[in-house]
């Protein structure tokens, strides 16, 4: 299959995604979201076989085999009450994976970087983290295991203003000195 070929692969099955996920807002629609979202995995699985650079298919194969495993089970023991807490972990299961996989790539290419290529890594580990860590804290407070009550203090706004700037400012700094891989 031509690069050309799953490049279309890739883009279908994120519409297909995102169609699915519009599907899950409603009680009414979100089983064919579901089968949706399962059709744009499976499409975006069969793509990434066809793709040139990989060197290895058992780590794609255990994947799949783990994670349709996980997800089975999940369903079916899950209850339907518990099932925004099964969602926010799933959600930051994803953050974790998106974040895993650009440090990964950081790594393997660092310092052969295109700019578009390094703030598109950056960005997913950053977007990455935090949709990991606000998910964890959306289960807990979910499960009650923290309160719901947000968590406010003096000075919280400008603890919060030097983080993001203390985050663009580690970004600049990874972007202008690389890695060595």
């Amino acid at each position: 299959m031509s690069a050309q070929y799953v490049d279309i692969s890739y883009l279908v099955a994120a519409v297909l995604f995102m169609l699915g996920l519009k599907r899950l807002s409603s009680p009414a629609t979100a089983r064919n979201g579901n089968k949706l979202s399962m059709l744009g995995m499976a499409i975006a699985v069969v793509a990434t076989l066809f793709k040139q650079e990989i060197l290895s298919f058992n780590l794609i194969i255990v994947g799949v085999v783990i994670g349709s495993a996980i997800g089975g089970v999940s369903a079916r023991r899950v209850k339907m009450t518990a099932m925004p807490q099964m969602v926010a972990i799933f959600n930051g299961c994803g953050g974790a994976a998106s974040a895993l996989v650009a440090l990964s790539e950081y790594h393997r290419v660092a310092p052969e970087f295109e700019t578009f290529l390094l703030t598109t890594m950056l960005l997913s580990i950053i977007i990455g983290s935090l949709t990991f860590t606000g998910s964890l804290i959306a289960f807990a407070k979910l499960q009650e295991l923290i309160g719901g009550k947000p968590t406010v203090y003096r000075g919280q706004q400008i603890v919060n203003a030097i983080l993001v700037i203390a985050m663009i400012a580690l970004a600049i700094g990874v972007s202008f000195t690389p890695a060595d891989p």
